[in-house]
C-alpha cells in the first residue's frame, strides 16, 4: 500500500464493511478489483509454469543448448616493433623534455620553448631546470 497501512483480513472486511455502508464504494467495484486480481494471479501462474518447464526448458537452458562452447585461443605474444638506437635517444630526451616543462608556469613554458627552437632540447632542459631551481 502507499501509505504504509497494513491491516489483516479481519480489519480489511471491516473496512470494506464500512465504506460500503457509507456509500464511499460500490460493490461493482470492489467485484471488479477482485476479477482484476484474479486475472493478474492467473496471469502470474501461467507464466510461472512457462519458466517452469511446462512449455520446454528453461529460458537460459535454451540458450546454453543452442550455443558451443568456444575454446580458449592462446593470444600470441604480440611483436614489439624494435625501436632504433637513435629513436631510442630521441624518445628519452623528449620524456626529459616534458617531466622538466611540467613543473613551470605558462609564462615559464614558453621561454623554455624559445630556447628549445634556438638551441635545441639540451639547452631547453638545462634552462627548465634552472628556472625550476629558481622558485
Amino acid at each position: 500500500m502507499k501509505g504504509g497501512l497494513t491491516l489483516n483480513d479481519g480489519q480489511a472486511r471491516q473496512v470494506l464493511a464500512m465504506l460500503l455502508s457509507e456509500g464511499k464504494i460500490k460493490g461493482s467495484d470492489i467485484q471488479a478489483s477482485l476479477a482484476g486480481h484474479r486475472k493478474r494471479v492467473e496471469e502470474l501462474r501461467a507464466e510461472l509454469r512457462r519458466l517452469e518447464g511446462g512449455d520446454g526448458p528453461f529460458p537460459m537452458e535454451k540458450i546454453k543448448a543452442r550455443r558451443p562452447r568456444r575454446k580458449a585461443i592462446k593470444a600470441s605474444p604480440a611483436r614489439r616493433k624494435r625501436v632504433s638506437p637513435k629513436r631510442r635517444r630521441a624518445m628519452k630526451q623528449q620524456g626529459r623534455y616534458i617531466g622538466a616543462v611540467r613543473q613551470l608556469s605558462p609564462a615559464d613554458r614558453a621561454k623554455v620553448k624559445g630556447v628549445r627552437a634556438e638551441k635545441g632540447f639540451a639547452a631547453a632542459i638545462a634552462e627548465a631546470r634552472r628556472l625550476t631551481q629558481g622558485r
